[in-house]
């Protein structure tokens, strides 16, 4: 199947963690120690949403490696700063900064759509418009997009 590595790593450590992958295949898992309170905070406001819609992310995930093979610099900009993203993402667990938990989703989600055309489509920006009309600061969509499930950062 096409696709990272990242979801096992997931199941099999368990928990809040900080993951780098490398070239050779190294993986180093960092367990992060978010304080109880930031953590309950966290789950309280976050929302999961089930789009209705299913994808073959196979072909997502294919159009995403040829962007890179083709060195469209878009793309690979894109991946860049979701890479930027999850160190954002870390130091606001970290630190509590949750109220900027949204942003960070947001700033993920607008450079994801930029990976490849079928990561969002007009339902899945209804949706995520929707939820920010809502009171939602962000969210963003799982896997390698085009339908599943959408999460929400919804302070309240």
């Amino acid at each position: 199947m096409a696709g990272g590595k990242q979801d096992q790593y997931a199941a099999t450590f368990g928990g809040v963690n900080f993951m780098e992958f490398y070239d050779n295949d190294k993986v180093i898992v960092n367990p992060l120690r978010i304080r109880p309170e930031y953590m309950h905070e966290l789950g309280h406001n976050l929302v999961l949403y089930f789009t209705a819609s299913s994808r073959e992310s196979a072909s997502i995930i294919k159009e995403q490696v040829k962007n890179v093979n083709d060195k469209n610099e878009k793309s690979i900009e894109a991946m860049h700063q979701l890479k930027e993203q999850s160190r954002m993402m870390k130091e606001a667990l970290l630190k509590g900064k949750l109220n900027e938990f949204g942003e960070i989703l947001d700033f993920g989600f607008r450079q994801k759509r930029k990976m490849a055309h079928n990561i969002s489509n007009s339902n899945i920006e209804s949706i995520y418009d929707a939820a920010k009309q809502a009171g939602a600061t962000g969210g963003k969509i799982s896997g390698a997009g085009g339908g599943g499930f959408m999460i929400f950062y919804c302070p309240g």
